[in-house]
């Protein structure tokens, strides 16, 4: 009879303990996350923007929100600077805050995901004073749209990779530009 009470406690001591060993293994849902990414890269002016303006280093913080595996949203701040190829005319700093939707491409077997984002915004020219010319300043609304890669390089940080074509609307046309970034993407849960 002993040893009949001590096999049942026993028992019960493994499924206990194999209930609370299983409700520990659960893990945390990664989602929703906050992250920063610093990026840089060149900015390569095309169309009549091309023109006047020479491919010029790119600097910028995309702050973004990841609601599930699939869907984020994003905020870019970013800089560019132009050098002119017109005589005559100054070089051109760029500064751009935009923001739209992110949607993911996932795998379950892959930390790693390809993505694809839209947004609009502001962008605001400045051309600086030359001897022919006295400097401007304007904002315009623009919109943009690209494609991107995430590489994870640990759990907190991965390597963001992306390519976006940048279109301000101007009076009689466009300015556009084509940009490759590179940065580190910081992930807060």
């Amino acid at each position: 009879m002993k040893t009949i009470k001590f096999m049942l406690v026993v028992a019960f001591a493994c499924i206990a303990f194999s209930t609370n060993s299983q409700a520990q293994m659960k893990k945390k849902s990664p989602y929703p996350n906050f992250s920063l990414s610093p990026v840089g890269g060149i900015a390569f002016p095309i169309g009549n923007f091309g023109d006047n303006f020479k491919s010029g280093p790119s600097f910028g913080l995309d702050i973004s929100y990841r609601v599930n595996k699939e869907v984020g949203f994003y905020a870019k701040f970013g800089y560019n600077i132009f050098a002119s190829k017109t005589v005559g005319l100054s070089d051109a700093k760029l500064i751009e805050a935009t923001a739209g939707p992110r949607y993911f491409f996932t795998s379950r077997n892959l930390k790693s995901s390809i993505f694809l984002e839209a947004g609009l915004g502001a962008y605001n020219l400045k051309v600086d004073a030359s001897p022919t010319t006295l400097e401007t300043s304007e904002t315009k609304f623009g919109v943009n749209a690209g494609i991107g890669a995430v590489l994870n390089l640990s759990k907190p940080i991965d390597l963001v990779f992306k390519v976006k074509y940048h279109n301000i609307l101007t009076e009689g046309g466009s300015s556009s530009y084509i940009a490759p970034m590179l940065g580190l993407d910081f992930r807060f849960n």
